[in-house]
């Protein structure tokens, strides 16, 4: 091989390299952000509200698009959550242990209107359920859960990067399962968590942000 072929090979692979490393270094569009969240959801059959506790947050990237669009993960702390069954007082008044469980990533996008559209799916996990007469006793497994919850919630105010967005939306509870020993294609606390807590009717109102860069 020729000294002038051997120049043109060695040229041929440092633009090679070259190249890549600036693909690489190129930035992306996204931006790594969070959201703080906030606000309640609520329970129909019970009239119950249960309160996002502090720390909650929408950790995903920020693409400027178009559209303006948000991909994250969706992390709320656990729930203690109190419960008046059936409004009576004494032997209706419980204290659960509630956790709202990401199943597939949340997606906030920014119409061309400026209202945020966040699509959200997730379960409820209530490991522990107990009367407060009688608060040693856990009345369910640890495995009781509901099945998969999707919802769209939507901004009541155009985007703001400074300001947090209020969202809110309907979603309806599925059935509980793994609740209690199986007698057949149920249990009996499935079907009696089922029948207190599981139908349609339910309010999510949350406040995300301001984004966090």
């Amino acid at each position: 091989m020729s000294i002038r072929t051997r120049l043109a090979a060695v040229s041929a692979v440092g633009a090679l390299i070259l190249g890549s490393l600036v693909a690489t270094a190129t930035p992306a569009s996204a931006v790594p952000v969070t959201l703080p969240i906030s606000g309640t959801a609520t329970v129909a059959k019970q009239n119950a509200t249960l309160v996002i506790p502090e720390g909650a947050q929408l950790t995903g990237d920020f693409d400027f698009g178009p559209p303006l669009s948000v991909v994250g993960d969706l992390t709320i702390p656990t729930i203690d959550a109190r419960i008046r069954l059936l409004g009576i007082p004494g032997i209706g008044d419980t204290t659960s242990t509630v956790k709202i469980v990401q199943t597939r990533q949340a997606t906030a996008t920014v119409g061309t209107d400026g209202i945020v559209v966040v699509d959200v799916a997730f379960r409820l996990e209530v490991p522990r359920v107990s009367s407060d007469l009688l608060p040693f006793l856990n009345i369910v497994r640890s495995g009781c859960r509901t099945g998969e919850v999707t919802t769209t919630l939507r901004s009541t105010e155009p985007f703001s990067l400074t300001e947090p967005a209020n969202l809110v939306g309907e979603y309806t509870i599925p059935a509980f399962e793994g609740c209690g020993f199986k007698i057949g294609p149920t249990s009996g606390r499935d079907f009696l968590l089922t029948q207190l807590l599981s139908g349609g009717g339910n309010q999510m109102s949350l406040q995300a942000g301001p984004i966090q860069f």
